[in-house]
């Protein structure tokens, strides 16, 4: 995502808190990454997180502009 190297510990923490969506394809080759996340977290957020669809441009930028409204307030 950033093209260069980067630490497990900045994937799991990219999403607001939560693993990077692509977090299992990226380092499955080096651990068990989907036995860590299934400890890690709960069902639904694992769930959520890793085989839900991801929120377009759109929706992501009007998410924005509202977060910016409220900020304004």
């Amino acid at each position: 995502m950033l093209g260069g190297g980067v630490t497990f510990g900045y994937c799991r923490k990219l999403n607001d808190g939560l693993p990077c969506r692509r977090a299992l394809v990226c380092w499955e080759l080096k651990f068990p990454v989907v036995e860590f996340f299934r400890h890690a977290l709960k069902p639904e957020t694992f769930q959520e997180v890793f085989f839900s669809e991801p929120e377009g441009r759109l929706e992501r930028l009007l998410g924005k502009i509202d977060e910016a409204k409220k900020d304004r307030q």
